[in-house]
């Protein structure tokens, strides 16, 4: 009997200003390719539950120590110039992120903060039913380099469609880029996930850099990347 080969397909090729890195993101952060003027943060919080607890994010990732994540923020800051970070937090985590960033050592001026109402789905809590998911916004200014803050406006909460497991919207983060950067400007995606920032990066022209450390979660994205502009 004649053996029919294995086809082996490659993985659709990205855009040249999108640059996904398969990664812990300290590697990122020792090999950056220009100095952004946005980062945008998606940590995956740690949270106290038992093993197998459906809300648990180790059933989807593994997860980082408050410590820890303060730590990969400050190194963040140390490459920008002039820039804002944009932090994704959850409710339950705000008062020990706050502790925990008093505990360390921080640089990055709390400035706002904002919300995205999710529709649809289900949720978990214990106080309340997580159907809104908190962000906070930090800047690190210098005298006489202006912040980016384009005309138009940007509201503070958004209401969209619950995504999977900590998928963020990417309409919203549109607006985000639209108002705080300019085209061609560096945006840095410290846990990229299913590459929201990414794919928003592409719909508006800024240079996108991430680092992913799960490799299945970096194929979807690459995948999600290449359906969105349409080529594989």
């Amino acid at each position: 009997m004649t053996q029919i080969p294995l086809l082996t397909v490659d993985p659709p090729k990205l855009p040249t200003d999108i640059d996904l890195r398969l990664c812990a993101v300290d590697a990122l952060l020792d090999d950056m390719p220009g100095v952004p003027s946005l980062v945008i943060a998606d940590p995956p919080w740690h949270y106290a539950q038992a093993p197998g607890h459906s809300a648990n994010p180790e059933n989807h990732y593994s997860s980082m120590s408050d410590a820890e994540i303060c730590q990969v923020l400050d190194r963040a800051y140390d490459v920008v110039e002039v820039g804002r970070l944009a932090l994704w937090c959850t409710w339950p985590k705000l008062g020990q992120w706050f502790d925990a960033k008093q505990a360390g050592r921080w640089r990055w001026k709390y400035v706002s903060g904002g919300a995205w109402t999710k529709t649809g789905g289900s949720a978990t809590g214990f106080h309340w039913l997580g159907f809104s998911e908190p962000i906070c916004v930090y800047t690190k200014t210098k005298a006489g380099s202006p912040l980016c803050a384009n005309w138009g406006a940007l509201q503070n909460a958004y209401t969209s469609y619950r995504q999977k497991h900590s998928e963020k919207p990417v309409d919203w983060m549109c607006d985000w880029l639209e108002r705080w950067t300019e085209p061609g400007d560096l945006v840095l995606d410290l846990f990229a996930g299913m590459a929201p920032v990414a794919r928003a990066c592409n719909r508006t022209g800024r240079r996108y850099v991430g680092a992913e450390i799960d490799p299945d979660r970096c194929r979807q994205a690459i995948d999600r990347l290449a359906l969105d502009r349409g080529v594989h």
